[in-house]
C-alpha cells in the first residue's frame, strides 16, 4: 500500500472514531439522565430487557456504553441479573444500526458532500453554547466527522486489494482466521463500528469478497467482548457476572455464526437483491442484523438457565449495598450512581437504628460503627462526576443524599456513648413505644424497593415527642423523689443520663430516618 493511501485510510479511520465518540458522547448528554430512566423503566422482563438494549444501543451509538450502563444498573441493585443479561444480548443486536447508518448514508444517499458544513457549524455550537445545545453540537460535529473520515476511507482505498486468500486460505479454516482478523480489528481500533465501516468500504472498494467480509464481521462482534472482560478485572460479582455472561455470549454466537455462515451469507445476499443492491453494502448490513438476530434468538429461550449457569461459573460472594459501589456505577452517574449511594447509606442507617431500638428495647446494642463502609460512601460521591447529574433532578437528591450521610455520623456519636442500663428504674413508656415505632420502619425498609412514607416515619415523630414530654415529667418525679431521699441520688442521675440519651438517639433516629425518606429516588 503506497504512502499516500496508508495516511488517507489512517486519517479516515481516525476522522470516523472522532465522529463515533462525539455522536455517542453528544447523544448521551442531549437526552440527559431520562434516557437510563427510560431504560430502567422499560426493563421488566426477558422480551422488555432485550428490546430495550437494542434501543438504548440504537439510541446512543454504542453498545460499551449500554453494557456499562447495565452493570451499573445491576451493581445497584436496579435489575436483576438475567434482566441484565437480556439488555445485553439485546445491545449486540443494536449495534447493527450503525452499518446500516453508514450503508445507507454513506454509500447509498453519500452525504459527504454536507458532511463539512455539517461539522462547522456542530463544532462551533460545541465550542459557544451550553447544555442541551451544546450536546445538539457535539451529535452535528460526530456526523459530520464520521461521514468525512468514509469519504477518505472510500477514497484511500480506491484500488487497493487485500489479497486475503494468499493470507487465509480458501475453505472452512479461512472462515476461522478472517473472524480472528475481524476481532483483532475490534481490539485495536476498540469500536466494533470503526470495524464494520472500514469492513464495508473494503468491500465497496472491491478488496474483500462478500463471504470474507461476513466472516470479518462475525469476528467483529466476537470483539466487542473485549469491553466487557477488561471491566471483570478487578470488578465486583455483579460486574464479573455480566462481563462473563456477555463474553460467553459473543463467543458461542461467534462460533455458531463461523458454523453456519454459508445459510447466512445466502440470506443477506437475498435481502440485499431485494433491496436493489449492487455492490453489497446494503447486504452487509442485512449479514449483521440477521447473524446478531439470530445469536439472540437462539439463547432467548435459555436466558433464565444461562443467568444461572453464569451465576454459578462466576462464584459467589456477600453481596452488600456498600460492596455495589464500585467504579463502574461511578461511571454511569446521574441516576444509577445516586441510587446506589441512598441504598447504602439505607443498609447502613439500618444498624444505626436497630441499635437505639435495641438499647429502648432493654436489649444489648453491641453496636460497632461501620467506620469503612461509611468511608466508602463518602469515597463514592466524591467520585461521581457533577456532569452527570441533572439539575432539574440529581442536584437535589445528591444533597439529600449528603444530609442523611451528616445525620447517620450524629447518630454513631449517640451509639458511642449509650449509657449504662438503670437498676433500679423503670423507664417510661415511651421508651416501648420508641422500639416499636423504629421496628416498623425497619421491617418496611428490608427491601429498598420499598417506600417508606409519612405512614411509617410518622408514628417515629410521634414516639419521639412523647419521650421529650416523658423526661420532663420523669425528670421533675426524679428531683422531688431525691429531695425526699425516696430514690439514691446516684440512681436519679443514671435514670436522667439515660433519660437524656433517649431523647437525643430518638431525635437524631428520626432526623436520619427522614433524610433517608426525602433522599428517595421516586
Amino acid at each position: 500500500m503506497e504512502t499516500d493511501v496508508a495516511l488517507k485510510v489512517l486519517g479516515g479511520l481516525g476522522l470516523f472514531l472522532l465522529g463515533i465518540h462525539h455522536l455517542t458522547e453528544g447523544l448521551k448528554s442531549f437526552a440527559g439522565d431520562s434516557l437510563r430512566r427510560a431504560l430502567q423503566t422499560a426493563v421488566s422482563g426477558r422480551f422488555s430487557a432485550v428490546v430495550s438494549g437494542a434501543l438504548f444501543t440504537a439510541a446512543i451509538q454504542s453498545s460499551t456504553a449500554t453494557i456499562l450502563t447495565v452493570i451499573g444498573f445491576v451493581s445497584a441493585g436496579l435489575i436483576t441479573f438475567s434482566q441484565a443479561i437480556g439488555v445485553t444480548i439485546g445491545a449486540t443486536f443494536g449495534t447493527t444500526s450503525t452499518p446500516w447508518l453508514i450503508a445507507v448514508f454513506g454509500f447509498r444517499v453519500r452525504i459527504a458532500d454536507g458532511a463539512l458544513p455539517l461539522l462547522g457549524v456542530g463544532a462551533l455550537l460545541w465550542l459557544v453554547a451550553s447544555g442541551r445545545l451544546r450536546s445538539l453540537g457535539a451529535i452535528l460535529a460526530g456526523f459530520g466527522l464520521l461521514f468525512t473520515g468514509i469519504d477518505f476511507l472510500q477514497t484511500g482505498m480506491k484500488g487497493v486489494t487485500w489479497n486475503l486468500e494468499a493470507f487465509a486460505g480458501t475453505g472452512l479454516f479461512a472462515r476461522w482466521v478472517l473472524a480472528g482478523i475481524g476481532i483483532v480489528m475490534t481490539i485495536v481500533m476498540q469500536s466494533s463500528s470503526a470495524a464494520a465501516a472500514t469492513t464495508l468500504v473494503a468491500l465497496d472498494a472491491g478488496s474483500l469478497t462478500f463471504e470474507q467480509a461476513c466472516a470479518m464481521v462475525v469476528g467483529q462482534s466476537i470483539g466487542t467482548a473485549a469491553t466487557s472482560a477488561l471491566a471483570a478485572l478487578g470488578g465486583g460479582l455483579a460486574v464479573r457476572r455480566t462481563a462473563i455472561a456477555h463474553v460467553t455470549f459473543s463467543l458461542v454466537v461467534g462460533v455458531l455464526g463461523v458454523v453456519f455462515l454459508g445459510p447466512l451469507v445466502h440470506a443477506a445476499e437475498w435481502l440485499g437483491g431485494r433491496l436493489g443492491d449492487l455492490d453489497g453494502v446494503l447486504a452487509l448490513a442485512a449479514f449483521s442484523s440477521i447473524f446478531k438476530l439470530a445469536g439472540v434468538l437462539v439463547f432467548y429461550p435459555w436466558l433464565d438457565r444461562f443467568a444461572q449457569f453464569i451465576s454459578r461459573i462466576a462464584g459467589s460472594g456477600g453481596e452488600t449495598a456498600v460492596s455495589h459501589l464500585e467504579p463502574a456505577v461511578a461511571r454511569t452517574g446521574g441516576t444509577i450512581a445516586l441510587e446506589a449511594a441512598w441504598r447504602a447509606i439505607l443498609e447502613v442507617a439500618r444498624g444505626a437504628v436497630d441499635a437505639v431500638r435495641a438499647t429502648l428495647a432493654g436489649e444489648r446494642a453491641g453496636y460497632v460503627p461501620p467506620t469503612q463502609a461509611i468511608q466508602q460512601i463518602e469515597q463514592f460521591l466524591e467520585s461521581v462526576s457533577l456532569d452527570t447529574i441533572d439539575p432539574s433532578l440529581g442536584e437535589a437528591r445528591l444533597v439529600r443524599i449528603c444530609h442523611a450521610l451528616d445525620d447517620l455520623s450524629t447518630l454513631q456519636r449517640e451509639l458511642a456513648r449509650i449509657p449504662a442500663a438503670v437498676g433500679d428504674w423503670q423507664p417510661p413508656p415511651g421508651y416501648a413505644a420508641g422500639a416499636r415505632a423504629l421496628a416498623t420502619w425497619l421491617d418496611a425498609t428490608k427491601d429498598p424497593e420499598s417506600a417508606a412514607g409519612t405512614a411509617i416515619t410518622s408514628p417515629v415523630e410521634e414516639a419521639r415527642a412523647q419521650l421529650v414530654h416523658e423526661r420532663k415529667a420523669e425528670r421533675e418525679r426524679l428531683l422531688g423523689e431525691v429531695a425526699l431521699r425516696r430514690v439514691p441520688a446516684a440512681t436519679a442521675a443514671s435514670a436522667l443520663e439515660s433519660l437524656r440519651w433517649a431523647e437525643s438517639a430518638s431525635q437524631g433516629a428520626q432526623q436520619l430516618i427522614e433524610s433517608l425518606d426525602t433522599a428517595r429516588g421516586d
